[in-house]
């Protein structure tokens, strides 16, 4: 497991294994969260003002989602991992932690699963099907996402993850390595953060890419803040993450108007949103809570995750599901996985979506996903 934030230099590394706990496939956050509470507890640490052993946990999107690419089983549905050894650095200083764990000899990479690439073309029909059902009240947006194979060459996991740092600083560079596969991304979007009983969360919705020069990109930032049908959908998220968080943190504080967060290719509607957590609870609780947010899965809940299982014709596997950290005090950081990929043996498999509602024009939304792909290719790509 490893976990960067290039722009606060910021890194944590796992290495060997002290305890990996996976779950079934349909399994998802709830019991992901059990196990990572009682892995946990069973930490012996003394209360210091210092930093504590870390136990790292992801899970994918959908338990109940479809489960037709293979490469996905070994992750299973969620996993809990005690590294034997974890290095942590801030700035200039280093912490680390050994337990009792083993070094298992490198697994040879595995080949990706060769199963279909996401057509343009069905992936735009049913945005249009999407877009139908939205207006006739159905729900009131819905996330579809595509799925891409590109050859790697020889480039190792290694390598990916340097290249994802020097591309998105401002971006979590994660990844998790399991049955001879790698998952790995470079998320713009946290989920959830605790240290020392204050909560950070994040709306991150609306997009537009980015200007070929400053001209251009001032333009588009524009279009994106006068967009009212981008400026819906990002309130709509900000609206949801607020009432979920509702009896977990108090004192939430939330901007009035969102601002614009810029990566490499693309810029995003930003709200950040701040409050302390409720005595006796935990940023896990408010993980299963937040998971997954309307930026992800839509609004309401329920009815998007059911057209996605129906429209989207894809394994997410763990593709805009969560991961993080925790330690031995309870506080952590979790981010939505996205911007991701599954790296096997000379390819990787790359995922991406875009927020589908009444005023969607598919072309459009196909044009957002190609561009959050390209974001990926031009990384992993040979």
């Amino acid at each position: 497991m490893t976990w960067e934030q290039p722009s606060q230099a910021f890194q944590v590394f796992g290495l060997g294994t002290a305890a990996r706990l996976v779950g079934r496939r349909n399994e998802g956050l709830r019991e992901a969260r059990r196990t990572l509470e009682r892995t946990i507890a069973r930490f012996d640490v003394e209360p210091s003002p210092g930093p504590t052993p870390l136990v790292f946990a992801g899970s994918a999107f959908d338990p109940s989602g479809p489960k037709t690419d293979t490469a996905w089983d070994a992750f299973g549905g969620w996993q809990v991992i005690v590294p034997a050894i974890t290095l942590l650095r801030r700035g200039d200083e280093w912490a680390g932690w050994a337990c009792a764990g083993d070094f298992p000899i490198e697994e040879h990479a595995a080949q990706i699963a060769s199963g279909p690439e996401t057509s343009p073309d069905e992936l735009g029909a049913s945005i249009a099907r999407a877009v139908a059902e939205i207006q006739a009240g159905h729900y009131q947006k819905v996330v579809l996402a595509a799925s891409r194979i590109v050859e790697t060459g020889p480039m190792t996991p290694a390598e990916v993850l340097a290249r994802l740092a020097r591309a998105f600083p401002t971006c979590t560079i994660f990844s998790i390595r399991t049955g001879g596969l790698t998952w790995l991304g470079a998320s713009p979007e946290p989920l959830a953060e605790s240290r020392g009983g204050y909560v950070s969360l994040v709306s991150l919705a609306g997009s537009r890419r980015r200007g070929r020069d400053s001209a251009e990109d001032a333009r588009l930032e524009r279009e994106l803040l006068d967009s009212e049908k981008e400026r819906w959908e990002h309130r709509l998220v900000v609206e949801a993450i607020t009432a979920e968080a509702q009896g977990l943190v108090d004192d939430l504080r939330v901007p009035a108007e969102p601002t614009i967060m810029k990566l490499a290719n693309i810029q995003h509607l930003f709200t950040p949103i701040e409050g302390r957590l409720a005595p006796d609870r935990s940023l896990l609780e408010l993980v299963e809570r937040l998971h997954p947010t309307p930026a992800v899965g839509g609004w309401p809940r329920d009815a998007a995750l059911s057209a996605i299982r129906r429209l989207e014709g894809m394994d997410r596997g763990w593709y805009a599901g969560p991961v993080g950290w925790v330690d031995a005090a309870g506080d952590g950081q979790f981010v939505v996985g996205l911007r991701t990929a599954l790296l096997g043996r000379g390819f990787a498999r790359l995922y991406a979506g875009a927020g589908i509602v009444s005023d969607s024009d598919p072309s459009a939304e196909l044009d957002e996903i190609e561009t959050k792909l390209d974001a990926l290719r031009g990384v992993i790509a040979r």
